[in-house]
């Protein structure tokens, strides 16, 4: 659960992006808050936590995030 304010946006919590990708599942997307913690949250969400520091990561393996 991510905790903003008021907000509590359900998400999973996860250690790095690779067991990240593993979990992801449909209308799912990974973000990184700005303590470089990895997160999954629905899509719908994206936009009530974007503001907040949260970035968008590309779900191909392909990207280094590291």
């Amino acid at each position: 659960m991510i905790k903003i304010d008021d907000m509590q946006i359900p998400a999973e919590r996860y250690e790095d992006i690779k067991e990240a990708r593993e979990a992801l599942k449909k209308d799912e997307i990974i973000v990184k808050d700005n303590e470089g913690i990895i997160w999954i949250v629905d899509n719908e969400n994206y936009p009530k936590i974007e503001g907040f520091g949260y970035d968008r990561i590309d779900p191909s393996p392909s990207t280094d995030e590291s």
